[in-house]
């Protein structure tokens, strides 16, 4: 009897020492399933981003960059608009506020032209060397002494006579320089030009062709005009024309001359600005002998 009292003491003494183990196998066990369980739940999704909103730790801004929130649509930070940081110009240069791109901060101002000041401005007019002196004429007559044709006292205008008060579109009276811009920025020959007189070439006026031209200048501008046309042999044609002409504008002439070959007349407008013609034959300045008409206005 004893006997089986101490077996069965022994017995419950190994059942007793058998329990804790499988308590804590059972406990590792556990353990085991929930690390497994949460290493599933941690590991990428099939989208090969992280569970956390599909983004880096922390943000909630759909794989944008970190501050975003979303708001930038995948652009720089601090940027509502495609461009550069801090920018709300739509891509434009910083400081342009949407312009012509241009320098930073200058508003569009387009760089490397002048800035024109405000108010009455004018552009700087080409610089001209002072003379330009005309090639060598052969056909031109030698230079004669001139002077200003004046009306007698007994003298009256025409009634409805025009008057005369410019030549070639410049007014009498006119700068030599605005002149000279005048006539190149309307296509003239300049020829040569000086301190009182500009040179020209082929002009057009009273329907004839002038072959040489001179405006002469004064201390008051622009004070006459001297179209010439000259032949090697004798043709009054262009003279009797153009007398025909002004004798039926002006009336008859003040002055005229018909002695030895040279015909002259002069005829006044109402404004006391004249025009002459004049037909004769000289030398010229490369010795030949040539017959010349002349055409001058004046005021």
């Amino acid at each position: 009897m004893k006997r089986l009292i101490r077996i069965f003491v022994i017995a419950l003494v190994s059942i007793a020492m058998m329990v804790p183990p499988v308590e804590a196998q059972s406990r590792t066990t556990g353990n085991r399933n929930e690390r497994s369980h949460s290493t599933q739940n941690s590991r990428p999704n099939n989208s090969g981003r992280p569970s956390n909103s599909s983004g880096r730790p922390g943000n909630n801004n759909n794989g944008h960059r970190p501050g975003n929130n979303g708001g930038n649509n995948g652009h720089r930070p601090g940027n509502n608009n495609p461009g550069r940081p801090g920018n709300n110009n739509n891509g434009h240069r910083p400081g342009n506020n949407g312009h012509n791109p241009g320098r930073p901060g200058h508003g569009g101002y387009n760089p490397g032209r002048p800035h024109r000041p405000s108010g009455d401005y004018r552009p700087n007019r080409p610089h001209r060397p002072t003379v330009i002196v005309p090639p060598h004429r052969p056909h031109r007559p030698p230079m004669r002494p001139w002077s200003r044709p004046v009306p007698p006292p007994s003298w009256r205008p025409r009634p409805a006579a025009p008057v005369i008060a410019s030549i070639l579109g410049i007014t009498f009276g006119t700068a030599i320089n605005m002149s000279l811009d005048y006539l190149i920025n309307r296509g003239y020959t300049i020829d040569g030009y000086g301190n009182d007189a500009v040179y020209l070439r082929d002009v057009n006026e009273m329907s004839y062709y002038w072959p040489d031209a001179t405006l002469y200048y004064g201390a008051g501008g622009l004070a006459r005009s001297e179209f010439l046309y000259s032949t090697s042999y004798p043709d009054p044609i262009r003279y009797n024309s153009l007398y025909t002409r002004f004798n039926r504008t002006y009336g008859p002439p003040i002055n005229i001359v018909r002695t030895g070959g040279v015909l002259s007349a002069t005829w006044f407008a109402p404004n006391r600005g004249y025009v002459t013609i004049d037909y004769r034959s000289q030398y010229s300045l490369g010795g030949e002998l040539r017959y010349f008409t002349t055409l001058t206005f004046g005021l």
